[in-house]
Parts: C-alpha cells; sequence; structure tokens
C-alpha cells in the first residue's frame, strides 16, 4: 500500500525530466525572442544615430551661416569705417546683423543635450554683446575723424582675437559628433546582421541539445529504474532497525505494514497483512478510549499525542507506552492510512518513581535540619540576651571594686592587673555577644530586595572606615561598581566587615594599598577586596568563614572571629559565594559573587548551606 522506490525514483525522475523540458522549451521560446528584441532595439538605435547625425549636421550648417555673417559684418564695418562709399555695406551689414541673434538662439536650442557646446556658445554670447554695441556705433559715424579713430580700434579688436575662432571651434567640434554618430550608426547596421546570423546557429544548436537531453533522460531513467529495488531494500531495512514499534493501518484499523520491534512487541499478525490491530498482542489493544480516538484519527483526520497506557506484551512484561497516531496521504493510493508508533517509557516512569521517593525523603531531611536550625539560632539568640546581664554586673563591680579599693592597694601591679583583666574581658565577652547576635539576626531576619548602588555603598563605608586609622595612610584603587539587586543593610555589613579587615590587617605596612575589584562573570557580579597586609596560610584558609574561628592573635589584631561569617551567610541568602585567597606577608584577597538577578525565594532561603559548609 505505501509508495515503493521505485514509485519515488520514478516520480522523481518524471519531475526531473519535465522540468528539463520546460527549461529547453524556454531556451528556444528565449533563442527567437531575444534576437527579435534586440534586432528591433538595435534598429531603433540605428535609426536614432541617422537622426542625430542630420541633427549634427543643421547644427553644422547653422553655425557655417553664423560664422559667414559674423565675417560679413565684420567686412562691411571696416569698409565703411575706410571710407569705401558703397550703400551696399550698409545694407549687407544690416541683414547679417538681424541674422545673428536669431541663429545663435537656435544654436543654442540644438546643442541643449551638449554642455561642451553650451559654454563654446556662452562665450560666442559674452563676446558679442562686447562687440555688437561697438560695430553698431562705427557703421553710424561719419565724422572722419571719429571714423579714422573707430577703424584703428577695429583693428586692435580683430588683432586681439575673433569671435570666428570660437564660432571655428564650436563646429569643428559638431563635425567630430557627425563623424562619431555616423560610425555609430553603421555599427548598429553592422550589430543587426551579425545578430541575426548568430540566432540561427543558436537556434540549430538549440535543436540539437534538445535531441541529446532527450536521449540521456531516458537513458538514465532506466539506470534508476535498475537501482529502485536496492533503494526499496534498504528504507525496509532502515525501518526494522528503529527500536520503536512502527505500523501503518488502513481505515478499517487492520496492519497492513509493520517494522520488526512491532513484531517483537505484539507477535505477528494471525490474518497475514491485514491482521485486525484490536486482536493483536493478547488483548493489548483493548483499551476503549485508544479505540475511539484512533476511529477519530481515521474519520475526523485528529491526531493522537503521548497518549499514556499499560499494555502487557506478548513477552509477558508489563510495559508503560506511549501512543502517537496520525493519519497520512499516500501518493500511490487514495485509500486511509494511518501511522501509528509506540515509545516504550517504562525505564522513565520507573526512574521518574525513583526520583520522587528521593525528593520525598530529601524534604524530610530538610525539614528536620531546617528545625535544628531554627532551634540552634533561639538558642543562640537566648543565651546572649541571658549573658548581656552577668556580663554588665561583673564590670560595673569591677569598676566600683577598683573605687573602693585603698589607693595603696591600687599602687600594687598585681591587683591593678587583676582588676584590668576583668575589665577587658567583660568588655570582649561583651562584643562577641553583640556579635553572636547579629549573626543571628542575619539567619532570621527576611530580606528587602531592591536596587543597591554598589559604588555608593563602597565610598560610603570607606569614608567612614579611613577616619579610624590614625597613623599612616592608605591608597585606594576601586573599579567602577555596579548596581545589584540585594538587602542594602546585609551588603552594607559585608562591605564594613571585609574593609575594616584590609585596613586592620595591613594596619602595619606604612602605606596600606586597598584594591577594590569588579568583573562580570556570566550571570554573576564578582568582586574582589585586596589588600597589602599580612595575609595567612591558605593551609587554613578552610576555617576563615566559621564562628570564632581566627588565624591570628587577639593581641596582634582585635576582632571577634564571626565578621566572615557574617560576611558568607549573608552572600549566601543572597544566592552568592565568597572565597579567599592569599599569601604569609604579601596581603589576601577575597571573592564573593551575587546573581545578576534576584532570586524572590532569597528571603525563604535557609540557612542549611551555610551550618553544612
Amino acid at each position: 500500500m505505501t509508495r515503493t522506490a521505485a514509485q519515488r525514483i520514478a516520480a522523481l525522475f518524471n519531475d526531473r525530466f519535465a522540468s528539463r523540458f520546460v527549461a529547453l522549451g524556454a531556451a528556444a521560446f528565449a533563442t527567437v525572442l531575444v534576437p527579435y528584441l534586440l534586432t528591433r532595439s538595435w534598429s531603433d538605435e540605428a535609426l536614432e544615430a541617422e537622426h542625430w547625425a542630420r541633427h549634427t549636421a543643421e547644427v553644422s550648417d547653422s553655425t557655417s551661416q553664423l560664422m559667414f555673417h559674423l565675417r560679413n559684418m565684420e567686412a562691411a564695418t571696416y569698409g565703411l569705417l575706410a571710407g569705401v562709399q558703397a550703400p551696399s555695406l550698409r545694407t549687407r551689414y544690416d541683414s547679417s546683423r538681424a541674422a545673428v541673434d536669431p541663429l545663435l538662439e537656435r544654436i543654442r536650442s540644438m546643442t541643449r543635450d551638449n554642455a561642451e557646446q553650451q559654454v563654446r556658445i556662452g562665450q560666442v554670447k559674452a563676446t558679442l554683446d562686447q562687440r555688437l554695441p561697438y560695430l553698431d556705433a562705427a557703421v553710424t559715424q561719419t565724422d572722419p575723424a571719429e571714423r579714422a579713430a573707430s577703424l584703428g580700434q577695429l583693428e586692435r579688436m580683430l588683432n586681439e582675437g575673433s569671435v570666428g575662432d570660437v564660432v571655428g571651434e564650436l563646429a569643428a567640434a559638431e563635425d567630430r559628433l557627425l563623424i562619431e554618430r555616423t560610425r555609430h550608426a553603421a555599427r548598429q547596421r553592422d550589430n543587426v546582421r551579425w545578430l541575426q546570423t548568430l540566432s540561427l546557429v543558436a537556434q540549430l544548436l538549440l535543436l540539437g541539445g534538445i535531441a541529446w537531453v532527450a536521449e540521456r533522460a531516458l537513458r538514465r531513467r532506466r539506470v534508476a529504474e535498475h537501482r529502485s529495488s536496492d533503494a526499496d531494500t534498504r528504507s525496509r531495512a532502515i525501518v526494522d532497525s528503529v527500536r520503536e514499534p512502527i505500523a501503518l493501518l488502513d481505515g478499517g484499523l487492520r496492519v497492513v505494514m509493520h517494522n520488526t520491534a512491532f513484531v517483537e512487541f505484539y507477535g505477528e499478525p494471525d490474518a497475514g497483512p491485514q491482521g485486525d490491530l484490536r486482536e493483536l498482542g493478547g488483548g493489548a489493544w483493548h483499551d476503549p478510549t485508544l479505540a475511539q480516538r484512533l476511529v477519530d484519527v481515521v474519520t475526523r483526520d485528529r491526531e493522537i499525542w503521548d497518549y499514556e497506557l499499560r499494555q502487557r506484551t506478548v513477552d509477558g512484561v508489563q510495559r508503560q507506552v506511549l501512543v502517537n497516531a496520525k493519519r497520512i496521504a499516500l501518493p500511490d493510493d487514495t485509500d486511509t492510512a494511518v501511522l501509528l508508533t509506540v515509545n516504550d517509557v517504562t525505564p522513565q516512569k520507573l526512574a521518574e518513581r525513583q526520583a520522587l521517593e528521593l525528593n520525598r525523603q530529601l524534604e524530610g531531611k530538610v525539614a528536620q535540619i531546617s528545625e535544628v536550625n531554627r532551634e540552634l539560632e533561639a538558642f543562640s539568640y537566648s543565651v546572649s540576651h541571658d549573658l548581656r546581664a552577668p556580663l554588665r554586673h561583673i564590670a560595673g563591680f569591677a569598676e566600683k571594686l577598683r573605687g573602693h579599693l585603698d589607693p595603696s592597694v591600687l599602687d600594687d601591679e598585681r591587683a591593678r592587673h587583676y582588676l584590668d583583666v576583668i575589665s577587658s574581658s567583660a568588655a570582649r565577652m561583651a562584643v562577641l555577644i553583640d556579635d553572636l547576635l547579629l549573626y543571628s539576626r542575619l539567619g532570621r531576619h527576611a530580606m528587602r530586595v531592591h536596587a543597591v548602588d554598589m559604588d555608593k555603598l563602597v565610598r560610603e563605608v570607606r569614608e567612614m572606615l579611613s577616619s579610624s586609622r590614625a597613623e599612616g595612610r592608605i591608597e585606594w584603587r576601586i573599579d567602577a561598581l555596579p548596581t545589584v539587586p540585594g538587602d542594602e543593610t546585609m551588603l552594607r555589613q559585608v562591605w564594613q566587615n571585609l574593609l575594616s579587615n584590609a585596613i586592620k590587617y595591613s594596619s602595619q605596612r606604612e602605606v596600606a594599598k586597598i584594591e577594590i575589584g569588579y568583573r562580570l562573570d556570566g550571570a554573576m557580579h564578582q568582586f574582589r577586596v585586596r589588600d597589602n597586609g599580612v595575609g595567612f596560610d591558605m593551609e587554613y584558609a578552610g576555617k576563615l568563614f566559621g564562628v570564632f574561628q581566627r588565624l591570628h592573635k587577639a593581641s596582634e589584631f582585635p576582632g571577634s572571629g564571626i565578621g566572615l561569617a557574617n560576611v558568607r551567610r549573608i552572600v549566601s541568602r543572597h544566592g552568592g559565594r565568597v572565597w579567599a585567597d592569599a599569601e604569609i606577608g604579601n596581603g589576601a584577597s577575597f571573592h564573593f559573587t551575587l546573581p545578576v538577578r534576584q532570586d524572590h525565594s532569597a528571603n525563604a532561603r535557609d540557612v542549611t548551606t551555610e551550618n553544612t559548609q
């Protein structure tokens, strides 16, 4: 029922054969039409060239007339000024004078297509505008002395250059145009004759080409028919190699073609190639909903996409499959055909159930850890509050004791040392409690996310911290920093902790150098704080961000050991991470990242990640 490879190749061949004959027909038409059009076009051009040749001849004739009248006027004026008593001189002058302006205007009109000639005509016009008034006045003079003076001036004028020279150039240019246009007309006539000859040769070649193409097409068709059986075999092998069951059904849902995988799943149809689909697989297809949907595919041209069905196949295995069906049109048959494919998703379904179970277990573990974290935070918050009152009592009574002791006792260095230790230890414990409370609050308070100008924030923190260093000076190098989404109060705490550490651990340098860098790394903003302080051993870098973890003695550098833990907690709640690298004696660099787009679920982010890092 399907179209065989031979039929497909034959159809392809017919399409190519027809297209080639259409192309040959078009070429034959072109060999007749194109020469005709070119012949007509070149004939028109030849006629036009002859017209322009006549036009040039007319311009040359008018130029010659203009030259004659100008020379006639000059000769008549010369004779009159020289005292020749001949009435015909004045008549000649008047006649030529009346003809000059119309001739000049006619030449100007006829040469409007030639810019060079227009320039020459303009020169002639300008020269005549100067000389004609003089000539008009000269021919009317009667006084002998004035005539003699005018005669001398006329001779000088003629010696300086005659207007006939410019007119001569005008005439010479027209003569050249006449020769060129005459030659062009001759070439066009020759082109027409050559085109007619070539078109005849092309038509003869085209007829020979048509005969050759027809013979070659028939030979190639015979070769294609010989290859069709091999192509059909290859196509069948490709379909059989697909591991998904594929079947072609007719309008009565009978299997008319299938691949090997279909037989492995449902067995060979008992009735041969026309077996009913519903009788295959020992009832695997006895699903009323699917049966109705298959009928809709046949009768209403609907489609079935990923219909999930549980089947027991002929190998006795219970499978979860996805059924797809679509009505298709077969070019070699008018009957309805349905393409049916089956996708075995049993392994995927098992994996999905296992993943759901693992997710359920993980959610339970997360809930337990979250509860433990909340209890730990509540405990630390309660302990911190409960320790404040005893500390205040210790510090207060130590001061009262200092005031009640006899001055002679305070003179004792040991006694004074004991009191100082009590007071300083109480003050240090108060700082630790405050830092612990801050750490607890950072895990409990909701984030207020909005746009934070990091450049402005760093400037404010820098100004506040720079004033705390009494000795030495600080060189700052700060890159341009972006605006990021986040909690401004928390991010201020991050910068305050990192910059105060940079100032503190570079305080022993004569000039402290602190660099604040930035770069965009994909979907994350990456910030860096680098100093030239004492640095630390990277072997102990894992302790840096723990609570009450210090890599230097308190006597060398004061601090509670909670600042970097706060930094990690804040950065983690924003969806970023923090790390450090350093070298002993060469300073340290602290890096942290923040997402370009803030996840609004950050307010509900648990501190589990921080406590398990």
